[in-house]
């Protein structure tokens, strides 16, 4: 379940004493593309709220909505999409890992709001304090009075980027426990085969999906502004 942000909804139709969404822009579910979705009036209602559906224009997919009507003392429903993917955002993961700044979760959790609220200016600004607060913490005294671009060059002198992988070597020796587990020497059990689904998606994002998508936003930002 992901919640829609006010800011998202185009526009409202009453049901009773309560505005609900008429229409929403929010990314689709099933084809991950920023989409205008009209909401289908054709309600199946509860105590506690709506249920109703909306076919995304780019990929045809049906996604469902639930639009909470029990709160009377907001004009405005909450309303919230069905996504299964909403889980896996970074933001809901951030919280969770170590050594992360308060000030880099506070900051992007930020720009994150005011994006969805559709507030350009704003989110221009929370975006430079989110790349400010993640060079500052590895840089440190070094990026005082250094421009962006100087900063993210001498980065990568700054982080070990090896190390994460590295450190998998020690798990996978070959007298090891995951090692034999792998080979099918000892058996393995569940609670172990999920975190090594873990371990393969983090492998895959690193190693791949995250350059991928770097690389696949440098070049559109890149062909934007030139």
């Amino acid at each position: 379940m992901r919640k829609i942000n006010p800011g998202s909804v185009s526009s409202y139709i009453r049901y009773g004493n309560l505005k609900i969404p008429k229409s929403i822009k929010s990314e689709c579910p099933q084809c991950r593309n920023i989409t205008e979705f009209m909401i289908n009036a054709n309600f199946q209602s509860s105590k506690n709220g709506l249920l109703t559906e909306s076919s995304c224009p780019t990929c045809k997919k049906s996604t469902v909505f639930i639009i909470m009507t029990k709160d009377e003392e907001n004009e405005h429903a909450d309303t919230y999409i069905y996504d299964i993917q909403a889980s896996k955002h970074l933001i809901n993961h951030l919280e969770s890992l170590p050594n992360i700044p308060k000030d880099l979760i506070r900051a992007y959790r930020s720009s994150i709001n005011v994006f969805e609220s559709r507030e350009n200016s704003a989110t221009a600004v929370m975006s430079k304090r989110v790349i400010e607060s993640i060079l500052k913490h590895f840089l440190k005294e070094k990026s005082k009075g250094q421009p962006l671009s100087q900063q993210l060059e001498i980065l990568p002198n700054q982080v070990d980027l090896a190390k994460p992988i590295q450190s998998l070597s020690h798990l996978l020796t070959t007298d090891g426990s995951l090692h034999r587990m792998l080979e099918l020497e000892t058996e393995m059990d569940y609670e172990t085969t999920a975190l090594l689904m873990d371990l393969l998606e983090s492998l895959i994002e690193y190693l791949f999906v995250l350059p991928g998508k770097i690389e696949v936003t440098h070049n559109k930002i890149a062909k934007k502004f030139h």
